[in-house]
């Protein structure tokens, strides 16, 4: 059975593609299955709050869910611009795993290193996301968040586990099926 360690290792070595990291994570079995077995691992640090240009995953509770069709409980957010009271972000989970995986991929050559480090960000702006052509599958993950709402301790992904992280299925629906989501994210693009 492979581990985080490990496919945080070959990842390093070479580029590799959408069905490499897929078999990855199927082969990590149920180990990361749920929000809190993610949080318990190595992939990431506890931070307080979240910083323009990383990966983040906490658990939340939307103010207005009343109000909204569906929302992810557990989001996979790389904020991109502060916001009275919180941040807005893209929550990479709105995505099906392809499109999310391409839009990671646009997203790699804004970062802020040469090589993927513990120190690499990601250079966010809406000035620099609104560009479809450049950015294609970012429109339905942009959502305002509140730090009010988060339910959890806040994870900082490892820049070096963001494609296993993004790969993981642990997004937590509410009112919709993960399928329907997808449906839905697709046909907005």
């Amino acid at each position: 059975m492979a581990t985080l360690q490990d496919i945080r290792a070959k990842a390093q070595l070479q580029p590799r593609p959408l069905d490499w990291f897929q078999r990855q994570i199927r082969s990590l079995g149920n180990q990361f299955d749920t929000p809190g077995a993610l949080m318990r691992s190595d992939i990431g640090q506890m931070t307080g709050r979240p910083d323009v240009g990383s990966m983040y995953l906490y658990l939340y509770d939307p103010k207005t869910k009343a109000s909204l069709p569906y929302y992810d409980r557990f989001p996979l957010v790389f904020p991109y611009e502060d916001a009275q009271g919180g941040f807005y972000g893209l929550n990479l989970h709105y995505l099906p795993y392809g499109i999310r995986f391409q839009l990671l991929e646009a997203l790699m050559k804004t970062k802020s290193t040469k090589t993927v480090t513990s120190d690499t960000e990601l250079q966010l702006s809406w000035n620099i996301l609104k560009s479809a052509s450049r950015f294609p599958g970012v429109q339905p993950t942009v959502k305002r968040y509140l730090y009010s709402n988060i339910r959890s301790r806040i994870l900082k992904v490892n820049p070096e586990d963001w494609y296993t992280a993004a790969m993981l299925p642990v997004e937590q629906f509410e009112g919709l099926t993960k399928q329907q989501v997808f449906n839905r994210s697709r046909k907005s693009l």
